[in-house]
């Protein structure tokens, strides 16, 4: 009986340490830890681009000749996933025009300049999630392209994304998709990085205009999650509207 008990005694702090690796897992392991587009590919039509989606939240990631020949789409919405491909080709030193990417619940159409810039999805179709709209930005080696998404509260409720190119915590550029949750049509803006390093927000936000009202705020990023207070000014009623954005890393 002895012996079992020493046995048992010498085994436990193996069995200890075995369950503790097992439940470690790094934070955003699920994401890439650097960019995806080869150097080659940096500012080219090839390469990876990446992008969020507002119908609800979601990601929209193409890979196109990425060092081999597939072109591919990959979208996450609401937990479903969707793989988007095309019977078009592309060739590197010209823009791409109306690529038409289609899925088992989704399709849409890729444009963008020859260098990669001016990315834009347009007839964005996904079942479930009429009228949505998107953001994507081509990425270059150098520079990992981080996509956050979630929603803005308080005296107005929404969704809203970001995408953010460069891993330090106040690099740009930064634009930003959104929409209240009352309206018909959504916010588009960027974000400036707050260069006083004393002040806690990385970057102050604000949108490029739209009809009705104005969108601005003090975000601020880490690797994870996006947080911090937004105001809207609601000029036909001379109204204010305060609350807080609630994101977090989605690619």
């Amino acid at each position: 009986m002895l012996k079992i008990i020493f046995s048992f005694t010498l085994l436990l702090p193996l069995i200890l340490v075995s369950c503790k690796k097992s439940e470690t897992k790094p934070v955003d392991s699920e994401f890439p830890s650097a960019a995806e587009t080869k150097p080659q590919y940096n500012n080219t039509t090839f390469g990876v681009y990446k992008g969020v989606i507002i119908g609800s939240v979601g990601t929209i990631v193409l890979k196109i000749n990425n060092g081999d020949a597939i072109i591919k789409g990959y979208l996450s919405i609401d937990n479903v996933k969707d793989t988007l491909s095309t019977t078009q080709q592309v060739s590197t030193g010209q823009p791409i025009l109306n690529l038409n990417f289609t899925g088992r619940i989704s399709s849409m159409t890729l444009s963008a300049n020859a260098d990669g810039s001016n990315a834009l999805l347009s007839n964005l179709i996904i079942v479930g999630h009429p009228n949505a709209s998107a953001l994507l930005v081509h990425e270059n080696s150098n520079q990992q392209v981080l996509c956050y998404g979630g929603t803005f509260s308080g005296d107005l409720n929404g969704t809203i994304c970001f995408v953010k190119v460069g891993t330090p915590i106040r690099s740009a550029p930064v634009n930003f998709l959104a929409k209240v949750s009352i309206d018909t049509f959504f916010l588009k803006g960027n974000c400036i990085p707050e260069i006083d390093s004393s002040r806690t927000h990385t970057h102050y936000m604000y949108d490029l205009g739209n009809p009705v009202r104005t969108f601005s705020g003090y975000p601020t990023f880490s690797n994870t999650n996006v947080t911090g207070p937004w105001v809207s000014f609601f000029p036909p009623t001379n109204t204010t509207f305060r609350g807080t954005i609630n994101c977090v890393r989605t690619y």
